[in-house]
């Protein structure tokens, strides 16, 4: 069985490209084995859900746009990012219901994703929903039997349950003083490090470096990814062979769902 990566995360068809192509990438697997040769049908809605404190449950619904039945198994699993690494564990706090789905051509089927201890957390949790693809049993009266390859996807979706009621979204700049990052080489790499003392989850994307005569280097030209609630993440920085950001820049990106990009706080300590 061959591994390659995707994520739901605001990517929709992007992503799927990314899978065909066999990038690796975070908290997210489609699998390929020997079958029928057929493009990815099942899709997933919404693609992030979050839970208000006494909130008990919530919807995902699962569609299959193919000519085939799809049969797919949903379960949840806690997040975490320990040393700055992401980590999913068993959990009893959501399950999903039910846990395996048939859905016919052209039909949908919704899931509940359950909380078991509907009371208020002590911080925000994180939790990702993961949904995979299962292999065809039968294969379906008069289909060809030629041999090829079947993908089946990984969808990971993530679940919060906040501290909080929701905020309104409004056009205020998300809040990123409780962010503190510091940027190190590693070999021939750089690394991103960023720390999240805030009560809520920050999601970065479209990094870049801007030196002191304005020009601009991309780094994370999509998602880069999550620091969770009091936690910390890192991330490798993929520069072009040969290339060295100047020491005197910053570093700009969006953060959550901002349409405008700020500055990340960045301690001088590269070495």
């Amino acid at each position: 069985m061959i591994h390659a990566s995707q994520d739901i995360l605001t990517r929709g068809l992007w992503r799927a490209r990314r899978v065909v192509l066999g990038l690796a990438l975070t908290l997210g697997l489609a699998l390929l084995h020997s079958g029928p040769a057929g493009a990815a049908s099942l899709q997933v809605s919404p693609i992030s859900l979050e839970f208000s404190p006494a909130e008990q449950a919530q919807s995902v619904w699962l569609s299959n746009s193919g000519t085939a039945t799809v049969r797919a198994q949903v379960r949840v699993q806690q997040w975490s990012q320990p040393d700055g690494v992401e980590q999913l564990s068993a959990t009893r706090e959501l399950v999903a219901s039910p846990p395996v789905v048939e859905i016919p051509p052209g039909g949908k089927q919704m899931v509940r994703i359950i909380r078991l201890q509907p009371a208020p957390p002590a911080q925000e949790q994180a939790f990702r929903l993961i949904i995979d693809e299962l292999p065809e049993v039968v294969a379906p009266a008069g289909a060809a039997t030629s041999p090829g390859l079947q993908f089946l996807l990984r969808y990971s979706v993530p679940v919060f349950v906040a501290l909080t009621e929701p905020v309104p979204a409004n056009n205020k700049p998300s809040d990123i003083s409780a962010l503190s990052a510091s940027l190190r080489t590693s070999g021939s790499q750089l690394v991103l490090s960023v720390s999240n003392a805030g009560p809520r989850r920050v999601k970065i994307s479209q990094l870049v470096h801007v030196d002191a005569e304005g020009r601009r280097t991309p780094l994370a030209p999509g998602l880069l990814g999550y620091v969770l609630a009091g936690q910390r993440m890192q991330w490798p920085l993929n520069l072009p062979a040969g290339q060295v950001l100047p020491a005197n820049g910053t570093l700009k990106a969006k953060f959550n769902a901002d349409l405008e990009e700020q500055t990340l706080p960045l301690a001088s300590n590269r070495s």
